[in-house]
């Protein structure tokens, strides 16, 4: 597969403005000429949503919005130049707008979900990298009821630090807890105080 030409992530992060808008404008001169080839009686006024469609899922809401404002004077010019037999010039610009308006509405609802999509690719790729970094301890530690030292799985006994620093990403550092400290004073007596 192409790079940037995929469903996933890579259509959307990394499809090239030129290359863009060249496959959008490129599907709006196919369907404009299929539209020209067919006759009057055959509408073809959805397939315009192709190009505007793609190109607000590969670069965004605002050139999206640019390109329903193409298609649409592109239709609308298209139509009127067809020889499509009308009652009044008035219905033909009334089926201009509520194309226009459907192009952009199009567009507008595409980028909302483009944007709905990175942000849960990138909500994901932090949780990923979150995920990465925590390592939990599970179940009973073997406590040494003396010193202290913890026993690993393979049976060899460690300080709390070295157990730590093999099994997670975190350093310690060393302090003393209030109620020690209590009672270093008390055992060490007046003159250590």
């Amino acid at each position: 597969m192409f790079p940037g030409w995929g469903v996933g992530e890579g259509l959307i992060r990394s499809t090239k403005p030129r290359l863009g808008w060249l496959v959008a404008l490129l599907l709006f001169g196919a369907v404009l000429l299929v539209d020209i080839v067919t006759p009057p009686d055959l509408d073809f006024a959805a397939f315009y949503l192709v190009p505007v469609i793609w190109l607000t899922w590969c670069r965004g809401t605002r050139e999206g919005l640019v390109m329903a404002l193409i298609v649409g004077a592109g239709w609308y010019a298209h139509d009127a130049l067809s020889g499509r037999v009308i009652s009044s010039e008035l219905f033909r610009l009334w089926d201009a707008v509520n194309r226009q308006i459907s192009y952009l509405l199009a567009a507008w609802a595409v980028g909302a979900l483009r944007r709905e999509v990175l942000a849960q690719q990138d909500l994901n790729r932090r949780l990923t990298a979150a995920l990465a970094e925590v390592r939990e301890l599970k179940g009973l530690l073997p406590v040494c009821a003396w010193c202290h030292n913890l026993r690993d799985e393979a049976g060899h006994w460690h300080t709390m630090e070295v157990f730590l620093a093999n099994r997670t990403k975190a350093s310690t550092t060393h302090g003393i807890c209030p109620s020690c400290e209590a009672r270093f004073h008390k055992e060490a007596g007046p003159a250590n105080t």
